[in-house]
């Protein structure tokens, strides 16, 4: 099958358009088609940690301030070490009448299964909750933590997380 003369030229004449076309074009496209498939959010939490440790428990004070709350306090105990091998931590929220006790995580394969025993004591009614995940997580992270120490025993941490979610799909 042999070309019309008038369509080899239309055909060259699209050719030297696509050449034409700078890298900037395309990659200006190429962020538009981003920005309307995707959101970026920046919702800062400004959060002040004051930590002493002791010879076998690591306390914890930490005020936050989230982007769309009312700032709150909560208060956390750890073990440190091997000095207990069945509890992670202790959380204490006074503003919401709630504490919390967190077990280890238990490795079941690529499952991560962690049990939390809590109390309310506003409505005085205990609970008892499960988190099961997998060592994987909820996408890919990108995180930083940087730290200034002032002196041995004030340090100024900065950390910052960007978690990307990947897209609903169907079928």
């Amino acid at each position: 099958m042999s070309r019309a003369p008038n369509e080899a030229a239309v055909s060259s004449l699209s050719e030297q358009d696509s050449q034409e076309y700078s890298e900037d074009a395309y990659t200006d496209e190429l962020i538009e088609r981003i920005l309307e498939n995707y959101t970026f959010t920046y919702e800062p939490e400004y959060r002040l940690k004051l930590k002493h440790t002791l010879p076998k428990l690591a306390l914890c004070a930490c005020y936050s301030k989230p982007w769309h709350s009312q700032p709150k306090w909560r208060f956390t105990m750890k073990p440190t070490g091997s000095a207990n091998k069945y509890v992670r931590s202790l959380l204490v929220i006074p503003e919401s009448g709630q504490a919390a006790l967190f077990s280890r995580k238990i490795n079941i394969n690529v499952f991560r299964l962690q049990f939390v025993l809590g109390f309310n004591w506003k409505t005085t009614t205990p609970s008892l909750d499960y988190k099961l995940t997998t060592k994987w997580g909820d996408g890919p992270q990108l995180k930083r933590k940087e730290c200034v120490r002032v002196s041995d025993s004030f340090h100024i941490r900065a950390k910052w997380n960007l978690q990307a979610h990947f897209p609903d799909m169907e079928g």
